[in-house]
Order: structure tokens, then C-alpha cells, then sequence
């Protein structure tokens, strides 16, 4: 299966996972932690770079200092213009947020005189760049139809390019779209239908079926995953039912 390796824009493996997180964190440098985070943002919970760039702070965390496990992404921020609904109920995920706002909180980064919001501005985007120690933001990308300004996310797409490009998986298929892939698959594999998954990742049903077709990483054979598809079809997240908060541990 040497061809793999070439199929542009393939899911990650799980190996090519570790790889492009333990080479782009270093713990001589604490704010590379926030390659970790947004690589876990895009393969846990299925967000887009233009996402990722526009989180603020109350996206995360409530006015009570709780940290918010599922929030809904508005139509103005989500890529495709449709509001969904994001979680962050991976432990890994939650673990690495919590991390990252002791870091903040830490460096007086986006910090504010205010106790709510754990001292941070709730309005401040999220996501800093670890080389700048400035948030992504985006960057405007002409106008739509009728003139309104239209943006786009070049500051964080570079930086996820060159996170690939230093793990070395640039060059074997690995793209931005790889990260999300992952998340289609490894959800699939939990038992979240694809009725769930087309909810929390924004794509149609047709997407993901060709995108779990593409999941020749685990050599499963591929008409064992065509049996299978339908297999959890009556489950439901019930974390999607509610919004769940966790106690952040400083």
C-alpha cells in the first residue's frame, strides 16, 4: 500500500498524530502549547482555521469562571455560514484548555482587572500565536457580493502548514483537511452516528462516507466498514443535549 502516502489530503494515522504534536511542542518553551491546542481543536473537535481565529475568550469560559464543554458557533464565525454546535469533551482537549489559560492567566495575556472570566477578557480572541504572542485573528480577503469585507484566516493558515511541514508529513498527504478527516473517523469509530457527526463537523452525509472511505490507515477492509456504517445509527451524544461545564483545576 505504498500509494497511501500520496493520496492528498488523507486522514492522519494515529502515529502521524503523535509525530506532529511532540514535533512542534517543546517544553523549553511553554507557549508551544498552543500547537497542540489548535491541532487538538481541528482532529477532536472538527474546527476550522476561521474558527479557530475568531474564538474569544467567553467561548470557553463562563462569566462564572466554569469552563464551557459544548458552546454553539454562530453563523457569522462558522466556515460554511451554518451555526453548529462545538464540544469539547475530549479529556486531552479539556486537559491542554485548561493548560493553556494557567499559561495566560500566568504571562498576563489577555488577562483583565475583572474576577469573572477566570481574570480574562471575555471578549479577547483566544487562540495567541506562540511567536507573536498575538491572537491569529484574520486578515481580509477582498469583498462578497454587495460589498461587505470578507476575511480570511492566512496567519493561521501559514502556521498549521509550517506545524505539518516541521513534522515532516507535508510531503506525504498530510494537509490542513487532514486534521478534520481524523475527526470524522475517530468519531465514526467511537459510535456517534453520522447523523451526529454531520452535525458537530458541518459536512453532509456524502462527505463523510467518502471521507471514512479513505480510512485505509487501519487496513480495515473496506467492505467491513461498508457493513458496519449504519451500525450506531440509534445512538445520541447525550452531552449534545445540554451544555456541560467542567471545574477548571488552576
Amino acid at each position: 500500500m505504498r500509494w497511501l502516502a500520496v493520496l492528498d489530503g488523507r486522514p492522519l494515522s494515529n502515529k502521524e498524530l503523535k509525530k506532529l504534536v511532540t514535533s512542534n511542542v517543546s517544553r523549553a518553551n511553554p507557549w508551544t502549547l498552543v500547537n497542540k491546542l489548535i491541532v487538538q481543536l481541528m482532529t477532536t473537535a472538527a474546527m476550522r482555521e476561521i474558527e479557530i481565529a475568531t474564538l474569544v475568550v467567553s467561548d470557553f469560559i463562563s462569566a462564572s469562571g466554569e469552563l464551557n464543554e459544548l458552546f454553539i458557533i454562530d453563523d457569522e464565525r462558522a466556515y460554511n455560514g451554518r451555526e453548529r454546535p462545538i464540544l469539547f469533551s475530549n479529556d486531552d482537549l479539556k486537559h491542554s484548555i485548561e493548560q493553556y489559560i494557567t499559561l495566560l492567566k500566568a504571562e498576563q495575556v489577555l488577562t483583565s482587572p475583572l474576577n469573572s472570566y477566570l481574570g480574562l477578557c471575555p471578549t479577547a480572541l483566544f487562540i495567541v500565536n506562540p511567536e507573536t504572542f498575538k491572537p491569529f485573528g484574520v486578515q481580509k480577503r477582498g469583498t462578497k457580493a454587495g460589498g461587505a469585507v470578507n476575511y480570511a484566516p492566512y496567519t493561521l493558515n501559514r502556521h498549521v502548514d509550517g506545524l505539518i511541514a516541521n513534522a515532516g508529513l507535508s510531503d506525504i498527504g498530510i494537509k490542513r483537511k487532514s486534521l478534520t478527516r481524523l475527526y470524522v473517523i475517530e468519531a465514526f469509530k467511537s459510535d456517534i452516528t453520522i447523523k451526529d457527526i454531520c452535525l458537530t463537523s458541518g459536512l453532509s452525509v456524502d462527505t463523510i462516507k467518502k471521507v471514512l472511505a479513505m480510512d485505509l490507515e487501519q487496513y480495515s477492509p473496506l467492505v467491513q466498514w461498508w457493513d458496519n456504517r449504519e451500525r450506531a445509527k440509534d445512538a445520541r451524544i447525550k452531552r449534545m443535549k445540554r451544555v456541560r461545564q467542567w471545574t477548571f483545576r488552576d
